[in-house]
């Protein structure tokens, strides 16, 4: 199983980010809005409206946003390339899952960050072991519901990384 994308590409999502998040959790944004509500910058055709300007316009939390690939996993892996945007009754569950696959995203993220520094045999072998299991577990949008993977997981990244010399992650 190919490991998962670690690097957001906007091209290939729906614009989840700009709907999934409340504004109150969005520092930079310079609007109010309720999580699963569209940025009222957001055009119906899932464009932004300020995409050249949203620095100047208050909008600079957008452009450091990285969702380390999970809008673009949901669209085009787990919604087979639909979106909100030809079926609206898929917006509510796209943006549940883009929310449940961001923690695991996240997770994939360290783990790339961790393979390119120096590791024993060991560390390489078990992060590589949860790659795998990540990718495994967002194959499906029922595997982004089993908290007890994610969470194991986490803790095996958790020990890595606190076995890892930090001066070698610095340097990555």
């Amino acid at each position: 199983m190919p490991a998962l994308e670690t690097r957001s590409d906007c091209a290939r999502c729906a614009a989840l980010c700009c709907i999934a998040y409340p504004s109150d959790e969005m520092p930079g944004f310079a609007a109010s809005k309720a999580r699963g509500e569209p940025c009222p910058k957001l055009k119906v055709d899932g464009l932004c409206s300020i995409y050249e300007t949203r620095a100047e316009d208050g909008f600079g939390g957008c452009i450091r946003f990285e969702c380390f690939g999970a809008g673009q996993h949901v669209v085009q892996t787990l919604f087979d390339g639909r979106d909100w945007r030809g079926d609206p009754a898929l917006l509510g569950p796209m943006v549940d899952t883009f929310l449940a696959m961001r923690p695991v995203s996240d997770l994939a993220y360290l783990v790339e960050s961790a393979l390119a520094v120096e590791l024993d045999d060991a560390q390489r072998s078990a992060l590589a072991n949860v790659q795998t299991e990540l990718a495994d577990i967002a194959s499906t949008r029922v595997g982004l519901s089993d908290q007890a993977r994610i969470g194991a997981a986490e803790q095996t990244i958790r020990r890595i990384y606190a076995s890892i010399d930090r001066a070698k992650l610095l340097k990555s």
